[in-house]
């Protein structure tokens, strides 16, 4: 019976010596905030855990916390934060957790790279965005919790392309413009786009009128439309500028792209006027500040002499 007796404990021993850890160290409870405006600023997550482990490599347990669209991780899974933690025990065991709630603060340079890229999306997403927060310990058992990640965010206008056509003119002469005006993120009501002739220092002439655009978000074109230029404006070097929300009644994430320009030759002769067939819009204008503080300096009044009404 001796015999028997010691040939079980030896076999126990080997068996438990071969293989790897048994029992489970798991993920009990876990919370996080329940909103994270920019959450690459780094956030907290509290958890505990429960369970124990035996055997060979039970004195350790790696804890993950993941990023996902699904409850169960299923879809959509990005890894935030993973570490190898000690378990308290010894020999083969048993090892249990530390005891309590333990928190983990996640940033940045604790995520893979395509997690990064996934939480500066959402952060510069328009609205905010309900996602899960998964951990576990080991491959057990997917623990999750919600949070609501990023802000809601202020509309913002900036042109994306635009022409005139012809780009050179004799006095008298029109020209047929079109622009692209992007709304990045929702605007609340409608707003204008002021069109404006200016010297090539860009002093105001005039007003040439005002373009409608709704309220919303995404592209706003203006088809092709004729501008028609007195005979008595001077040949020189002109400037054609656009002001999105020239009224300032949306309040913008971004109010300094707000202007484009096209430069307008007018030549006093037929031939030099057909040097410059089409001129592209500039979207990355700087506008002087009397151009476009408080825009009184380019308020949408009366057309100029120089050019005629859109």
């Amino acid at each position: 019976m001796k015999i028997k007796a010691t040939a079980a404990s030896l076999f126990l021993l080997v068996v438990l010596a071969s293989n790897s850890a048994w029992a489970q160290v798991q993920m009990n409870i876990l919370t996080a905030p329940a909103a994270i405006a920019d959450p690459l600023a780094g956030f907290t997550v509290n958890y505990t855990m429960t369970g124990s482990k035996s055997g060979v490599g039970a004195a350790a347990a790696q804890v993950t916390f993941y990023l996902s669209a699904s409850a169960n991780g299923s879809t959509g899974v990005w890894q935030l934060f993973t570490q190898q933690i000690l378990l308290n025990g010894s020999g083969l065991g048993p090892y249990f957790p530390p005891a309590g709630t333990q928190s983990r603060y996640i940033s940045r340079l604790s995520m893979q790279a395509n997690a990064v890229a996934q939480l500066e999306a959402i952060a510069a997403a328009c609205q905010p965005q309900t996602w899960y927060i998964l951990g576990r310990v080991d491959s057990t058992t997917i623990r999750s919790t919600t949070s609501v990640l990023g802000t809601t965010k202020p509309a913002d206008f900036y042109f994306t392309g635009g022409t005139i056509t012809p780009a050179s003119i004799q006095p008298g002469g029109s020209t047929v413009m079109t622009f692209d005006l992007y709304t990045r993120c929702p605007a609340n009501t409608a707003s204008r786009v002021g069109i404006f002739l200016t010297d090539a220092n860009y002093q105001s002439l005039g007003s040439i009128g005002a373009v409608n655009i709704g309220a919303g978000a995404g592209t706003s074109t203006l088809p092709p439309s004729t501008i028609t230029f007195s005979s008595a404006i001077a040949p020189g070097t002109y400037h054609l500028v656009l002001l999105a929300d020239v009224d300032g009644v949306i309040a913008e994430s971004n109010e300094n792209n707000n202007a484009g320009d096209f430069t307008l030759e007018v030549t006093p002769s037929p031939l030099a006027a057909t040097g410059r067939h089409v001129g592209e819009l500039g979207t990355g204008v700087s506008l002087p500040n009397e151009v476009t503080s408080g825009r009184q300096d380019l308020a949408v009044g009366a057309p100029g002499e120089a050019i005629q009404p859109l």
